[in-house]
């Protein structure tokens, strides 16, 4: 696996923690994936996190841009990625099947 893919699996997994179903999500019985995009500049730092594809809630799509740029900087950046800016894109789900979850 390359060092992209492996920290994007990575941030995802860290993500998830941070991963709240809104309270206004529930009781309208919203749901949707969201695409959010993470820039990483070169100094390692976050340079930016938007959605991508939006759920098409604005309260889903902020709560997915919280939980990524929470969990970004907790992942080691790989050896490889050191020094450069990249940029990785990762999907949140809220599926009220799953959201107890998290």
């Amino acid at each position: 696996m390359d060092s992209l893919a492996q920290y994007r699996l990575q941030v995802a997994s860290a993500a998830r923690k941070y991963k709240r179903y809104p309270r206004v999500a529930i009781d309208n019985n919203w749901e949707g994936a969201v695409l959010i995009r993470v820039v990483i500049a070169a100094n390692g730092r976050i340079a930016a996190v938007s959605v991508k594809t939006s759920s098409g809630y604005e309260v889903l799509d902020e709560q997915a841009l919280d939980m990524f740029r929470k969990a970004a900087p907790l992942v080691q950046i790989p050896a490889a990625l050191r020094g450069k800016e990249f940029a990785i894109e990762v999907r949140a789900i809220y599926n009220l099947k799953d959201q107890a979850s998290g």
